[in-house]
């Protein structure tokens, strides 16, 4: 067989961003070679220090790493437009105009740049019954992938998927086309004659193939003129797979049970076990299912601050088939995988009731329904505004220093090599700020370059209260110093919405950015993930001119 040339595949969501990471190979017509594997040098910026100058790159380690996401900036094209994406970064909070930090916020359409289609973008059944991009499979969105090139002049038919001789087993695959070689990625102006799937394209796809990630290189993996059949042919085969399980959670008081999960549903099959904690979250999902279990539309209720027991809610009528599901959602870091490789994704869902920095008030509505399949649209199309310092985030040099905003120091300048690889998670003494005494105590190696800091900010689930707690545990100007004089840490991360104590806000991040190579993390969900080593991934958007970005970030183990 003629080798392939394969990659590691890394697509977290929320942040919409890409690595891949180099495997294997040979190169053919269709299995191409690696461009920029011959880079010898991984410097993050020129010019000197008096006049440092930002480098935003593609590739990192000499082919390690690609960073196949596009960046945003005013021109990137957007669906069906002239104009590109225009304005979509303010900077409400200035340190030019008096304020702390530099606080930009951004407003986009969810299907900007590099980005995600959820089920319920073109069906508006799945819209309806929730299945957004926080239901996608993070183990189906990293793992090895295919690079494949498309015959170009051509749409992605049934003809051309038969001649990519695609093998069985394979299950991501990224097709590069025309798209690319015309850099239509980089036109401010849509073009419709863009190369996409034809519907049987997808059909043969969908038929012959073992395929569950796709990925194209401009904005719609459909061809303009077979839009919503092609999107409808991929996504709608959600079948209801029913995988038997073992629940394990640390923040409750019944014992594990078995589940089932279906279409990332915990359904209990014991209703008669202990009343569920009251940290938990009970989701009732009723649903219509045939002995085939096709695609359910359930509705919800969310109940959470009190106790119940199962048995109050359980009905099973077999002749309507309708079943009532108990879906327990923990605070817990989710965990996909049974094999050796296991997934923990330690970032935290942006919802309404997600805190705010200095706030007594949560996020609050933050995404609206600009398209609507109910309204005559053809699809379901979003827009969300947020800060960029919001849940799981990073933080950029430009945060701290008006000097690297004004250079350039963004977020799109951070190094994929300093957010991606060797972790150490560390438990923080309770009841304390991380000063320069217990940084010495924890006895971090030399050599280790990424920590994340476990604190009572976990136990307290502080990230899980609407209300800002300003009490918060963080790094005094002390442990930050330390290290920085004392260790090789260049990637910092912590369990609240800011690295450094309230009370030494400024100091510590001036501490910690002032060189521009030390990475912070701010806001994980590290709820039921042991001390340890770990590999970490964590993706923000690449966002040209923010000083900061929301962030997916998942460990490996």
């Amino acid at each position: 067989m003629t080798p392939l040339h394969f990659f590691l595949l890394l697509l977290l969501l929320s942040s919409a961003a890409l690595i891949s990471v180099a495997a294997a190979t040979t190169a053919t017509t269709a299995y191409p070679s690696i461009p920029g594997t011959h880079s010898t040098t991984d410097c993050g910026l020129s010019g000197g220090d008096e006049n440092p100058v930002p480098i935003r790159r593609e590739v990192y380690g000499n082919g390690k790493i690609f960073d196949i996401s596009h960046r945003y900036t005013v021109d990137m094209p957007s669906w069906e437009s002239k104009d590109g994406v225009g304005q979509f970064l303010w900077l409400p909070k200035s340190m030019k105009n008096g304020s702390l930090a530099n606080n930009s916020e951004m407003k986009l359409p969810t299907h900007t740049g590099t980005h995600l289609d959820a089920p319920g973008h073109v069906i508006d059944r799945y819209f309806d019954a929730g299945f957004d991009v926080d239901t996608l499979d993070l183990e189906v969105l990293n793992g090895p992938a295919l690079l494949i090139d498309v015959p170009r002049d051509k749409n992605i038919t049934a003809e051309v998927m038969e001649s990519l001789k695609i093998p069985k087993g394979v299950r991501r695959v990224l097709f590069r086309t025309l798209n690319t070689d015309r850099r239509l990625m980089f036109k401010k102006e849509f073009d419709t004659s863009y190369v996409g799937f034809m519907k049987d394209g997808a059909e043969w796809l969908v038929k012959h193939t073992d395929i569950k990630l796709i990925g194209i290189d401009y904005l719609s993996v459909a061809a303009f003129d077979d839009l919503i059949p092609s999107h409808i042919v991929f996504l709608e085969g959600r079948k209801c797979h029913i995988n038997s399980k073992r629940l394990r959670t640390s923040n409750t008081r019944h014992p594990p049970q078995d589940i089932i999960l279906v279409e990332d549903c915990l359904v209990l099959k014991d209703h008669q076990q202990d009343a569920f904690s009251s940290n938990d979250v009970v989701v009732i999902v009723m649903a219509q299912l045939s002995s085939e279990y096709p695609n359910i539309n359930p509705t919800m209720r969310y109940m959470t601050g009190d106790t119940y027991k199962p048995h109050q809610f359980t009905t099973m009528n077999n002749n309507n088939k309708l079943l009532l599901l108990f879906c327990i959602l923990s605070s817990s870091a989710v965990v996909y995988g049974d094999g050796n490789v296991k997934i923990f994704d330690i970032t935290h869902k942006i919802t309404s009731r997600l805190p705010t920095f200095d706030s007594q008030k949560a996020l609050g509505h933050f995404i609206w329904l600009v398209s609507s399949i109910k309204n005559g649209s053809m699809a379901n199309v979003s827009e969300f505004k947020l800060g960029t310092h919001t849940g799981t985030h990073v933080d950029a040099p430009s945060h701290f220093f008006q000097k690297y905003y004004e250079e350039g120091f963004d977020v799109s300048t951070l190094s994929l090599q300093t957010l991606t690889g060797p972790v150490l998670v560390v438990d923080v003494p309770r009841n304390k700020n991380i000063t320069a005494e217990v940084m010495k105590s924890l006895n971090i190696p030399r050599g280790v370059h990424r920590v994340l800091f476990k604190t009572l900010n976990t136990d307290r689930r502080l990230m899980h209260r609407r209300e800002f707690a300003s009490d918060f545990t963080g790094f005094k100007k002390d442990g930050a110093q330390w290290l920085v004089d004392n260790t090789d840490i260049k990637l910092v991360g912590i369990d609240y919405l800011s690295i450094s104590a309230y009370v030494d806000a400024a100091p510590t991040h001036h501490i910690l950015l002032k060189s521009r190579e030390i990475v912070i993390v701010e806001g994980l969900n590290l709820n039921g993930i042991k001390p340890g080593k770990y590999t970490v991934h964590c993706l923000p958007l690449r966002m040209v001119g923010a000083d900061g970005c929301p962030t997916r970030c998942i460990l490996t183990a």
